[in-house]
């Protein structure tokens, strides 16, 4: 698709609505917490979007066929579909421990994984802005922490345990991205999606409680609906954003999901002093979170700041 000025408006529409999804997606997930376990609620969210993606490539005739897959393909999809259901799972369930502002902050390690894991195996530059993009990960992150880093003392507490959930989600997110790369040289993403998807479902069987589904109060319900399509249609968007936008340029908007875990907290706390799932961030905490998203801005955009600084320098 050629990227009119048109097109990359809607690239930054579908990247900013994914943001904004994946932003409250926690916040959701905190509360339906109490009446589903992580792995139930996980299943749930990959069957749906397991429905919806095998319906929209069976009507565009790109179902991909298991059959044809080579063994080595295979293992790359299944480690690959591994990750990312490790990754669903440890989020969901870090959010017994920790609030929805800290699992969004610590989540950006992902930005710091991806480079390293790019050089590691893709043999990537590690470039002047990623290093400077690197250090406002890690100064963000001090900052944001910054009146609970004596809790990191104890490892037994809460907040110790949950940050730790987390970083393991950021690992296993890191492992299924890395792969993928390699998986989109002979599949789309949504064929992707479609095998991880199922792969996901069937595995989780073992671990889940589907009967929770009738034991949910109204409000759980709804709930549980908007995380499953919140998975639907933040993926479509994203990938439909792919499509119409660069790819380094999505990333950069989506850096900006911990603003709006911050934004949606800071309005139901507003609305509801008493409410006890916000770390009700102090002013320097607020600031370490600017840090992270700029920093992850910035490792994001990498891709189009060099190419712009060698055409300034062939000028």
């Amino acid at each position: 698709m050629i990227k009119t000025p048109q097109n990359q408006l809607v690239g930054f529409i579908l990247a900013l609505i994914t943001a904004s999804m994946w932003g409250v997606l926690p916040i959701a997930l905190k509360e339906l917490l109490l009446g589903m376990d992580a792995s139930t609620i996980v299943w749930y969210r990959f069957l749906l979007a397991a429905f919806f993606v095998l319906v929209w490539l069976y009507f565009k005739d790109q179902v991909p066929s298991l059959g044809e897959i080579e063994t080595p393909t295979k293992v790359i999809i299944i480690i690959s579909a591994a990750g990312l259901c490790a990754n669903y799972v440890f989020f969901s369930y870090s959010l017994n421990y920790v609030n929805a502002e800290t699992s969004e902050a610590v989540i950006q390690l992902t930005s710091l994984f991806l480079i390293f894991g790019g050089v590691l195996f893709y043999k990537e530059q590690f470039s002047t802005s990623q290093k400077i993009g690197t250090l406002f990960i890690v100064v963000g992150l001090l900052l944001f922490f910054n009146d609970r880093l004596s809790d990191f003392k104890d490892l037994g507490s809460r907040q110790t345990i949950g940050v730790f959930i987390v970083f393991l989600s950021a690992i296993t997110w890191t492992v299924y991205s890395l792969l993928q790369k390699k998986l989109l040289r002979n599949f789309t993403s949504f064929q992707l999606l479609l095998m991880m998807y199922w792969f996901s479902v069937i595995v989780l069987l073992p671990f889940i409680s589907p009967a929770a589904l009738f034991q949910l109060s109204g409000f759980e319900f709804f709930l549980l609906a908007f995380c499953c399509f919140n998975t639907v249609i933040a993926y479509g968007c994203f990938t439909e954003a792919l499509n119409c936008w660069d790819a380094s340029k999505v990333s950069a908007v989506l850096a900006l999901a911990p603003l709006f875990t911050i934004v949606g907290l800071k309005f139901i706390v507003f609305l509801e002093p008493n409410y006890a799932y916000s770390d009700r961030l102090s002013a320097l905490s607020i600031i370490g979170a600017v840090f992270l998203v700029f920093g992850s801005v910035l490792t994001a955009l990498m891709p189009v700041l060099s190419k712009y600084l060698k055409r300034v320098r062939q000028i």
